[in-house]
């Protein structure tokens, strides 16, 4: 309740209190316009950035030999075409389980654009990571930028009962509608099943959708649902890149962060190895 006072001084009581509410919310207001502006050049800034190393990395890149030239069919046959604008979309968390599950080994990321691009215009790379509390990622983030991506990242989600929740797959799904309208080909690599409805509407949109996943971690249902699947194996993985135990935690990812994006090449894997089941999958069992 306002109570007023009959001998109180001019400029005083509930009007002057309500004029210094309204300027306190209008100072908050102008705070929170020049932090989201900040927020809003930095993240122009980070994909500038990720735009130009790709343009370096491609005008330092070796012409393509006759035999591996786009307009030919690849080792699976598919035939790709240069004028096609590619967006490549990088689940790392789940791709980073199955390399370790599959091959107790990690992924090299340039292989990997290669591998995926063929030749063709890519217009952008994206790489999703989902982050712990405590775990440091600074030079791998780094890393991927230098080298073409744009990174988005995530805290995961500690829920009240005490289970964690740490997945990109909301997040994806947007940014690959928004920017389907802008390219041909989007591919998604991944191998979560979640991502099937995804991959229905992309197709329906009229984009040409591709998976490129390790063939044992992958959903069926999501290599129906594309238009081509890319057979991942050894030839995306770090030569010599092995965990010392199949305990070791997601820290890795920074102690391998320099060698992330070495050239050599390693030889296509002879027999596979049974599939396993990945932590990733332990996460989406606790919803």
């Amino acid at each position: 309740m306002i109570r007023y006072s009959p001998n109180g001084a001019a400029g005083s009581g509930p009007t002057s209190d309500i004029d210094s509410s309204a300027e306190d919310l209008q100072k908050r207001i102008e705070q929170l316009e020049e932090r989201l502006e900040e927020e809003r050049n930095k993240h122009q800034l980070e994909m500038q950035k990720g735009i130009d190393a790709f343009v370096k990395l491609q005008n330092s890149s070796p012409s393509v030999k006759e035999s591996d030239a786009p307009t030919r069919p690849g080792g699976d046959g598919y035939e790709t075409l240069p004028g096609q604008g590619v967006s490549i979309l990088v689940d790392v968390q789940n791709m980073y389980y199955a390399a370790r599950n599959l091959y107790n080994s990690k992924l090299e990321f340039s292989k990997l654009l290669k591998l995926i691009t063929r030749g063709r215009r890519l217009t952008r790379a994206i790489a999703y990571i989902v982050e712990r509390p405590g775990m440091e990622q600074t030079k791998f983030v780094e890393v991927l930028r230098r080298n073409g991506f744009e990174v988005r990242k995530k805290m995961i989600v500690e829920r009240s009962d005490g289970s964690q929740r740490g997945d990109w797959n909301i997040g994806i799904s947007l940014d690959a509608s928004s920017i389907s309208k802008h390219v041909d080909v989007i591919v998604l690599v991944t191998g979560d099943g979640d991502f099937v409805t995804l991959a229905d509407h992309l197709r329906a949109l009229g984009n040409r959708v591709e998976v490129a996943s390790f063939y044992e971690t992958t959903s069926n249902d999501l290599i129906r649902a594309c238009d081509h699947y890319h057979r991942l194996n050894e030839r995306v993985l770090l030569p010599g890149a092995q965990f010392q135990s199949p305990e070791e935690d997601e820290d890795e990812l920074e102690d391998v962060a320099e060698d992330a994006f070495a050239e050599d090449a390693i030889s296509v894997p002879t027999s596979r190895r049974k599939p396993s089941r990945s932590p990733i999958d332990d996460l989406d069992d606790e919803d």
